[in-house]
């Protein structure tokens, strides 16, 4: 049903009621210390959600995890069940454009008068608890995962697929005590709260694997597998480690960001966003799915339609300009392979990054194949940002560098100056790329269509 102007109105001030929590110094703490009593943060999800009715008890879970992939694995086994005949919601995290876009019931995502009426029934419980409940009102995040589940059985979903926000042990998603796990890979990301070590990163994400149950993963690193089979022991639960193979298919969205089928066609024209160059989180999906039992020819068809905004995603033409959310070096470094594959003539790149991320490294690999940078920052969003001047001086002083504390005007200064032959990339924060694809898919879109436009 198309969405009117006012309910745009009503969606937009839950909107903002919700970034007004996230910049909150309660939930700032989330994201920078989860030292003192880290399990507070499932605890107070588990008495929202029981202060809210206990929404989705008895649905069937699958909980996926991973530094890299998480978004592409999510969106496969949603697109695969939905198409094998299933009633499935998944909740993501981050969104690239808009609220709803984390919230997605079969094949199309919440309604955004639907949200703003959830936000509303949420808003006085999210009261109480914060003057009687003793470690204070829900997070964001988990405000939001409130919203999904509420959706979810309000549209009688049979499943649902969680997204993991940050680690795996202490998240909301662990408030059900049954579920599939999926675990993508382990790398270096958000070590001031994860650990600075792959392993202690590895048993963080390792928490979502549950007694008597399944895991899967892509993981191929022999001492992070003995702990994962030692911890899957310990529970009784199977452990299914995948490779990808021949049945990996040529054309889907991926965090590892690569196009099967621009080995086949030069006319980039021809794809559509990101597919990862072994198939690596689609064979992730496929298992899952073969494990349920799902025939290969629907989990075929899903994967083959399965797209992400800012995952490598070309946006514009002559010259092309490509938007990625990836906000890590192993994530960069994929985009740096991806770039490898093109023709174009000069590389300019438009880069911010959050404050607490390995930016120096990042712009390391960057700046290698940039003819020119552009440096700037993202302003709100409840998070910290590197300032312009400040990724400035992470970057290797040969680079051909400018600073622009405006993102947005940057864009609209460097969209003039881009030969039809060159490539803008804009990288670094999933939000300055959702931010500035918004130059090209608008926020009214998206809403209105209810789609990953």
């Amino acid at each position: 049903m198309a969405t009117t102007s006012k309910q745009f109105k009503r969606y937009h001030s839950a909107v903002t009621y919700l970034e007004r929590l996230a910049a909150s110094s309660h939930d700032q703490a989330y994201m920078h210390n989860r030292h003192d009593h880290p399990e507070q943060y499932v605890e107070r999800a588990r008495e929202l959600i029981k202060r809210l009715g206990s929404p989705c008890r008895g649905v069937r879970v699958i909980h996926v995890a991973g530094t890299a992939g998480k978004g592409t694995t999510t969106t496969c086994v949603h697109n695969i069940l939905y198409r094998a005949g299933h009633r499935v919601g998944s909740f993501m995290s981050p969104y690239a454009t808009t609220s709803i876009e984390k919230i997605r019931v079969n094949d199309l995502l919440i309604d955004p008068a639907v949200f703003a009426q959830l936000v509303g029934q949420i808003k006085p419980v999210v009261g109480r608890m914060a003057k009687e409940y003793r470690y204070g009102r829900p997070s964001y995040f988990e405000i939001f995962f409130a919203i999904a589940l509420l959706y979810f059985q309000r549209m009688k979903c049979e499943w649902i697929v969680l997204e993991v926000g940050c680690g795996g042990r202490y998240d909301a998603g662990m408030i059900f005590p049954e579920a599939l796990a999926a675990i993508t890979n382990i790398g270096l990301d958000h070590t001031q709260l994860l650990g600075k070590t792959l392993p202690k990163i590895a048993k963080e994400k390792a928490g979502i694997i549950r007694e008597n149950s399944h895991v899967f993963t892509t993981e191929k690193r022999p001492g992070i597998l003995k702990l994962f089979k030692r911890i899957c022991k310990e529970k009784n639960t199977k452990i299914h480690i995948i490779k990808p193979g021949p049945h990996a298919l040529k054309r889907c969205a991926g965090d590892t960001h690569f196009v099967a089928r621009m080995m086949e066609r030069s006319d980039p024209s021809e794809w559509r966003n990101g597919c990862p160059r072994t198939s690596i989180n689609t064979s992730l999906a496929t298992a899952i799915a073969r494990h349920l039992k799902i025939p290969n020819a629907i989990i075929s068809a899903a994967i083959n339609e399965t797209s992400l905004p800012c995952r490598f995603e070309i946006v514009q033409q002559n010259p092309l300009v490509i938007v990625d959310g990836a906000h890590n070096p192993d994530k960069i470094k994929n985009v740096v392979h991806n770039l490898k594959q093109l023709t174009y003539g000069r590389l300019y790149t438009m880069f911010a990054s959050g404050a607490l991320k390995d930016a120096r490294s990042m712009l390391r690999q960057l700046s290698a194949i940039s003819d020119g940078m552009t440096l700037t920052t993202v302003a709100g969003k409840g998070k910290v940002f590197y300032t312009p001047r400040e990724l400035s001086r992470l970057t290797p002083s040969s680079a051909q560098k400018t600073i622009a504390q405006h993102p947005r005007a940057a864009l609209k200064k460097a969209l003039q100056k881009l030969q039809p032959n060159d490539c803008l990339l804009i990288t670094g924060s999933f939000y300055l790329a959702g931010d500035l694809r918004k130059r090209w898919i608008s926020e009214r879109t998206v809403l209105t269509k209810r789609n990953h436009v």
